[in-house]
Parts: C-alpha cells; sequence; structure tokens
C-alpha cells in the first residue's frame, strides 16, 4: 500500500536530478542531495495557496464570531421556517461581507503525508536494498531505476551517506565506508536543530490558537489542549526516532529542511494578516470575555473539586472537625449536582429546539412540494381547457 506513494516523490527527485546532473552539469551525489531539497520546493510550493486560504479563512472566522455569536443569540429559541431561514440569509450576508468562504483545511496533510511517507520508503529501501549494499545491481524503487538506486546509494553530505543511519551495525557503517562516529556528528545536530524549530513551530500554533479560539466550541478547547501536550512530546519523539530507528540522513536533512521553510512561511503569513486585517479592539474585548468566562467557571470546578478532596483527606487527619468537612462535602457535591443539571437541561433545551426546526423544516418542504403539485396540475388543467 505504502510503495504508491514511491512514485511520484521518487519520479520528482529523479527529475530534479536530471535537471541538476544532466542540464546544470552539477556532479552526480550533490546533484542527489539536492534533488531532495528540490522535493521541498515543490511540496511546499503546492501547500502554500491551501495554507494561505487555511489561515486566512481562519483569521475571518476570528473576526466574524461577535457578530456570529450575537445572531444566533438574537434566534435561539425561534423554531418557526421563516425565522431560521431569516437567521440564516443573515449569517449569509455577514459571511459574504467578510468575503469568507469554506476554508480546504484538509489539503496541506493530504499533499503533505504521502510526500512523507513515500519519501521514508525510497530511502529506507535504499539504505536496506533487498539485493544487499554490496550488489552492483539493484530493483527499482518506484520510478528510479537499478542505475538510479546505485548512483543514490553513493550520494553523500559531505563524507556521510545519504542513506546511513545511527541505529546501523557495524557491518553496515563499513560497507558504505563511514561509521558511527561520523554519522552520530552529522546527525545529532540535525535533530537537534529540527526538534527545536518543531517546537517553535508548535508554540506559534498554540500561541495562535489560545488568541482566536471558540471558547465556547469544546471541540476547540480539546484539540488546542492536544496540540499543546503534542508541541512538548513531538520534539523528543522525532529526536528518539532519529537515534533509534531506520531514518536515514536524507530523511533528517529533510525534516530540518521542511520546518524551517514552514517556520518561514507561516511567520510570514501570520505577519502578512496580522497588518492586513487586523483584530479591532471590539473583538479583542469579545475574545477576552468569552475566555474569562470560561476560565472563571474553570477555577470555580477546580475549588469546589479541591475542596471536597481537602475534606476527605479532613476526615481522617482532623476527625473532630467532622462537622465542618462534611458541610464542605455537601456544598461541593450540591455545586456539582446543580452543575449538571443545568448542562443537562441547556443540553435538552437545545435539542427540543432542533427537533422543532427539523420539524418546521419537514413540514415547510412538504407543503412546498404539494403547492408544486397543485399549481402544475392547475397548468395542465389549463392549458387542457384552452
Amino acid at each position: 500500500m505504502l510503495g504508491i506513494f514511491m512514485y511520484p516523490v521518487s519520479g520528482i527527485m529523479k527529475l530534479w536530478h536530471i535537471l541538476l546532473h544532466s542540464v546544470l552539469g552539477i556532479n552526480d551525489s550533490l546533484a542527489w542531495v539536492l534533488s531532495i531539497f528540490g522535493l521541498i520546493i515543490v511540496v511546499r510550493g503546492l501547500i502554500a495557496p491551501a495554507q494561505w486560504y487555511i489561515l486566512h479563512s481562519g483569521r475571518l472566522t476570528v473576526m466574524m464570531r461577535p457578530e456570529i455569536t450575537a445572531l444566533h443569540k438574537e434566534y435561539e429559541n425561534e423554531t418557526s421556517y421563516e425565522k431560521i431561514s431569516e437567521r440564516d440569509q443573515r449569517e449569509r450576508e455577514i459571511r459574504k461581507s467578510y468575503g469568507y468562504r469554506v476554508s480546504a483545511g484538509c489539503i496541506p496533510p493530504l499533499i503533505q503525508i504521502p510526500v512523507f511517507l513515500g519519501l521514508y520508503q525510497v530511502l529506507l529501501r535504499m539504505a536496506r536494498p533487498k539485493n544487499g549494499l554490496d550488489s552492483q545491481v539493484h530493483d527499482p524503487i518506484g520510478m528510479l531505476s537499478s542505475a538510479d538506486v546505485s548512483s543514490f546509494l553513493h550520494a553523500r553530505f559531505g563524507s556521510i551517506p545519504v542513506s546511513a543511519y545511527v541505529s546501523m551495525t557495524p557491518q553496515q557503517f563499513a560497507r558504505l565506508g563511514t561509521n558511527y562516529e561520523e554519522v552520530m556528528r552529522f546527525v545529532a545536530p540535525l535533530l537537534l536543530a529540527t526538534a527545536l524549530i518543531t517546537f517553535i513551530n508548535m508554540s506559534i500554533t498554540v500561541i495562535r490558537n489560545y488568541l482566536t479560539i471558540d471558547h465556547q466550541s469544546q471541540t476547540a478547547i480539546v484539540v488546542m489542549r492536544m496540540v499543546a501536550v503534542a508541541t512538548v512530546c513531538t520534539p523528543f519523539l522525532l529526536v528518539s526516532g532519529g537515534l533509534t530507528g531506520p531514518v536515514p540522513t536524507a530523511i533528517v536533512a529533510y525534516w530540518v529542511a521542511n520546518n524551517l521553510w514552514t517556520l518561514v512561511q507561516n511567520v510570514t503569513i501570520y505577519l502578512i494578516l496580522h497588518y492586513r486585517f487586523p483584530l479591532s479592539p471590539e473583538i479583542l474585548a469579545f475574545q477576552r470575555d468569552q475566555r474569562h468566562l470560561r476560565i472563571g467557571r474553570l477555577r470555580t470546578r477546580r475549588a469546589h473539586r479541591f475542596k471536597r478532596a481537602l475534606s476527605l483527606v479532613g476526615i481522617v487527619v482532623v476527625p473532630w472537625l467532622y462537622d465542618d468537612h462534611r458541610r464542605r462535602i455537601h456544598e461541593a457535591n450540591a455545586y456539582f449536582h446543580q452543575d449538571r443539571a443545568e448542562r443537562k437541561a441547556e443540553k435538552a433545551r437545545r435539542k427540543a429546539i432542533s427537533s422543532e426546526r427539523r420539524k418546521a423544516k419537514s413540514t415547510h418542504l412538504r407543503e412546498s412540494a404539494e403547492r408544486a403539485i397543485i399549481e402544475k396540475r392547475q397548468r395542465k388543467n389549463q392549458s387542457q381547457m384552452e
């Protein structure tokens, strides 16, 4: 299955190699190394417009949020089809006034993930060919011929083969004409660099999300927390994978260059959006108020949880104050019971309104269909009379 992704990746690398080696006259080894970075240029060039579109749409969403929220608040209890249609029309007008369109958020991952899988498969199969590193004839890989594979195996970053990786055995290092120390000295700084750049990239994303998140969306909050955790974990996973897994130096170099490109590209887009689409004081105040409401609710819940836990411990440690501990536990339990009841009631209310709206829409569609049938019959009867 993963072999499918090798063909476009190997094809792009081969075209870059032909351009650099056969047309521009760059030596074979350097041409293969540069073809890896040429692949980044092609991939990031394809992704850049979609990335701009995504971030631009996200910015417009933040700018529209106060108006959209107020609009939904105004119609939150309406169930008639006419009122809901009126709300939807007003919402479309707001979106149109900002030039907002639905974002194609899945495009960059759909391009980047297959490219990385294809690159990893191509380089891994080159680093560990079926016929062995000593063989003069190798199986074709993707769109790379046997001669291309043999040529790539001789490509080097200075004195380091592009197919070498830290976790190779001494025998494998010897076959490639290098050793563990040389590869480690080359790979370690690159892994640290890619870990640092990745951390900066993801930190910028977390900060941007924190400032512009929809605080009324539980899904958005959960995703933001997951990204925050990944920001800490991902750099360690990259370093660990590069040191213990079969990750060729070519992939490590790809990580560094690709993440650096991503950092520069995203920072550039953020700056353009910041100056071309600034957030007004009203939008910032709205975001601040929503954040304070959410944080206030969280702090209240945490305070009651802490009070309940402290009282449970106090029953054991300070039993002569049992009545006070029990009272605080009862207060905390009463708060959580009331909170759950309110959330359950709100959920039931929204569900009931949603059900009424669906019924109203269904009734409207049925009546419209019946009117259309009647009008059609009337036109038919009229034409027959004529």
